[in-house]
């Protein structure tokens, strides 16, 4: 060690280091500034890249000219210049972005280029370290070989712009390092041979690396290729073409990246192309755009997906789950940051209901000519609605207003695109998803949103479970996070997160968003509770679940790579049972001589769309769901779903579902009422085929189930002797329930969907037809067509949850009031 700090010491005695050193150092740390305000999407760096581009400049010239004028003096000079010219590309590429973002690895490797040559440039001596440093240098000489064929097309574009303070120099510069360093390489090949062998096994590993990366993804693009081919004979119009690809299709790495191809990788069309300024598809897709070398170079070993840009985001969404990613966005979210999340629960064990309310305080990280619209997703537990929606403008808090899901979306494309003030949307999405969009938000103006959720409890044998609500938005890793619960009686919790009980409330702090659980002990004997709204009462009840006579007319598999062969045999091997499949919308019988090579043909694939408006009445579906798969909004527009939304209710099927998971698709389907649903073991499903039965949830005109609850919440006629001792929440899940399952009905009646937006409206409650949103002033409101909440349940809210008086009890509490009143200024005259 003592050895090397002399070397070093000897080394910055020389001419020219200690000036190198100094003026490097502070380049290179300007550059890691740059490169990491850059990274969140900001721009803001920019004024940095101009002053590392000044310094640049005239360090290189007046290095070049030192070593031009004076070559052996100052020779030793040359690792300093290629590294600052290269920190001059990076700088200038991030005001003109040629090659995109650039993933960190290539910085690095770029990085072990230039420190490998100040070694081996001096190296006076072979030694295993010596040769290791060339093996180095191979290595990362091929990403400088990289950006020298990628910048050729501008070569000519570089030597005209080279007077424009230099920056045109900068799309030569790969070429001129190539040339500089091959000419010293040659030089000390031919001291030593083994300097030439560790330097081409350099870059023979990598690309032997870039060969097996390129296999593979190769690989994975001809498996989607003959499926498409194979899959072409398949005739069903039904559907659209890219379902095909999508259902055969394993959510891996690869095909993440066979899907992104112009859309967030730049691909190998742009090598050879002056396409270097936009070359990325207009179809819109919020995820930074990345120019990976590796990727580039693979693209050009694999097939062509020949999907169109619609076809590859509609993929991703559904095998990937990059539906926030492709929600429309007015303005720009870049350099946003979740800065503040407060997490407030209420839980009502007597209701087997709780209550989050989520507040969100978003930043903007530097100052930006333009304002910020911030998106966020909601993945709800099942069975869960949206109950509130708030907004601070000016220091004070604006409640939403529940309108039609049209009005509403118009009032905030106008506010938002056109007038650009302060609006913010709540929406429904299908698979338990909410979409809030708040504008404007910058670095002088960040925002406070507050949301509140209304979810039941999981009930088991024993014990009840809350799941916290996952959120998806601006970067919220480093966050600060406070979170509460309360229980409104003295049930014990536990919890997956450390809580500590301070004041009658479980109390959290801790950094970025984590998913947890409280469980708390489920009463032996349930209890009723109810709440009082507008002449009717809505009550609490156990579910009923019975076990009704149920012959199947037909059983159908539905079947999919999650089957495995014992499964399917089990289900061939009943007696007496006509047991079939349907491959594309051919149905075939199947039965224990041919059941396993049917599987065979199905092993690819990863969910199913069956054709349901074709399955004979009364069959029984089995199926085995993953957790992802198309959605109705990603099938909108397509026969298949027109036929399943007409075709399918009257069908009376029932479905089994062997999985614990429930895929978009299918728990659409069970939402809105199209068939009976039940999860269930492999035994149990057996066993009730055997007996003809079928597990069914009692269900009354005026009643709502909660499945997930274990609960039944009926409307009745309200009686003076009711107790009024549920929290409104009741009221609104019970709403939400009545809402989806009319959503079948209501296609085509425009008088239904009026009814029901009404109900909405009532309940408060954000669903498939109606949304709540923010606008800035009471105008805003009469302006778009809006009416404020007038006789309704209103926002909910943590503090305010109880029954509300109904008018005579009004008059009841005024009566009282002015009787206390008279009777304080009656003792009042007395004693004066």
């Amino acid at each position: 060690m003592k050895y090397k700090f002399e070397k070093f010491k000897e080394f910055t005695q020389k001419d020219g280091v200690t000036l190198s050193l100094n003026v490097t150092s502070f380049c290179l740390l300007l550059l890691s500034i740059i490169l990491t305000v850059t990274a969140s999407g900001s721009r803001s760096a920019e004024p940095l890249c101009q002053i590392n581009l000044i310094f640049e400049f005239i360090y290189g010239v007046t290095v070049s000219f030192m070593i031009l004028r004076k070559r052996e003096q100052y020779i030793h000079l040359i690792p300093f210049l290629f590294l600052n010219w290269l920190i001059g590309c990076f700088s200038l590429n991030i005001l003109i972005p040629i090659f995109e973002n650039l993933p960190v690895w290539v910085y690095l490797v770029t990085l072990l280029f230039c420190f490998s040559n100040f070694f081996i440039y001096n190296t006076q001596n072979k030694s295993n370290t010596t040769l290791i440093l060339f093996f180095i240098n191979g290595l990362s000489y091929t990403i400088i070989l990289y950006y020298t064929l990628y910048l050729l097309p501008i070569s000519i574009i570089s030597v005209v712009t080279i007077l424009l303070l230099g920056l045109g120099f900068y799309g030569l510069v790969p070429a001129l390092i190539s040339l500089i360093h091959l000419i010293k390489l040659v030089k000390l090949f031919h001291e030593d041979s083994q300097y030439f062998i560790s330097f081409c096994t350099g870059i023979l590993s990598i690309l032997i690396a870039l060969f097996a990366f390129a296999f593979r993804l190769n690989s994975e693009s001809k498996r989607i290729t003959q499926n498409q081919i194979s899959k072409s004979f398949d005739y069903n119009e039904d559907l659209p073409a890219y379902i095909r690809i999508s259902q055969h299709l394993e959510p891996n790495f690869f095909n993440e990246i066979l899907l992104k191809k112009d859309i967030v990788y730049k691909s190998q069309e742009d090598f050879f192309s002056l396409r270097g300024f936009d070359s990325f598809g207009g179809s819109q897709y919020n995820e930074r755009k990345i120019h990976n070398p590796f990727i580039t170079i693979a693209y050009s070993f694999c097939n062509n997906l020949n999907l169109s840009v619609n076809d590859q985001i509609n993929i991703l969404k559904s095998n990937f789950d990059k539906r926030l990613e492709t929600e429309e966005q007015l303005w720009s979210g870049e350099d946003l940051f979740t800065k503040e999340i407060k997490e407030d629960v209420k839980i009502y064990p007597a209701s087997r209901l709780a209550y989050t309310e989520i507040t969100i305080d978003i930043a903007c990280k530097k100052e930006s000519w333009q304002d910020k619209e911030a998106i966020y997703s909601f993945q709800l537990p099942e069975g869960s609605v949206a109950t509130s929606l708030s907004l601070w403008v000016d220091g004070i808090e604006r409640k939403g207003v529940l309108t039609t899901k049209e009005k509403a979306q118009a009032a905030y494309r106008q506010i938002v695109g056109v007038e650009s003030r302060d609006p913010s949307l709540m929406q429904w999405k299908e698979g338990n998803k909410i979409v809030v969009r708040v504008f404007p938000v910058s670095y002088e103006k960040p925002r406070t949103f507050k949301c509140g959720f209304t979810t039941p409890l999981q009930t088991g044998e024993t014990e009840m479970k809350y799941q916290s609500i996952s959120i998806k938005g601006p970067n919220s890793s480093n966050a600060s996070t406070l979170s509460r619960i309360q229980i409104t009686d003295n049930t014990k919790v536990k919890t997956t997160k450390n809580f500590e009980l301070k004041n009658g409330f479980y109390i959290n702090n801790s950094k970025g968003l984590e998913e947890w659980e409280a469980v708390l002990p489920l009463n032996k004997t349930f209890q009723t509770s109810s709440f009082t709204w507008k002449d009717k009462t809505y009550k609490i009840n156990e579910i009923q679940k019975a076990i009704v006579p149920f012959v199947a007319s037909e059983i159908i598999l539905d079947l999919n790579s999650n089957w495995n062969s014992n499964e399917i045999e089990s289900f061939v091997n009943l007696a007496g049972k006509y047991i079939y499949v349907y491959q594309d919308k051919e149905k075939k019988s199947i039965n224990r001589d041919n059941f396993k090579t049917i599987q065979s043909e199905f092993q690819n694939l990863h969910y199913s769309l069956l054709p349901l408006y074709k399955i004979t009445k009364n069959s029984l579906i089995i199926t085995k769901s993953s957790a992802f798969s198309a959605n109705f909004e990603e099938l909108n527009g397509s026969e298949y779903l027109n036929k399943i939304r007409i075709g399918t209710q009257q069908q009376n099927l029932k479905v089994i579902n062997l999985s614990a998971e429930i895929n978009p698709f299918w728990q659409t389907i069970k939402e809105q009422k199209y068939v009976d649903y039940y999860q269930t073991t492999l035994q149990n499903s057996l066993k009730m085929i055997q007996q003809n039965q079928f597990a069914v949830y009692k269900t009354e005109e005026n009643s709502v189930n909660i499945e997930p609850a274990g609960i039944s919440i009926q409307e009745t006629t309200k009686e003076s002797s009711s107790k009024k001792d549920g929290p409104n929440h009741i009221y609104r899940m019970y709403a939400f329930g009545k809402v989806l399952e009319e959503q079948v009905k209501i296609q085509n009646d425009t008088l239904a969907v009026n009814k029901y937006v009404t109900l909405a409206k009532d309940a408060n409650i954000v669903t498939p037809i109606s949304s709540l949103i923010v606008l800035e002033t009471d105008e805003d409101y009469k302006k778009n067509g809006i009416e404020k909440n007038v006789d309704t349940l209103g926002n909910a809210s943590i503090k305010n949850d109880g029954a509300v008086p109904e008018p005579h009890e009004w008059i009841m509490i005024i009566i009282g009031l002015t009787t206390l009143l008279f009777y304080y200024r009656k003792i009042k005259t007395r004693k004066a």
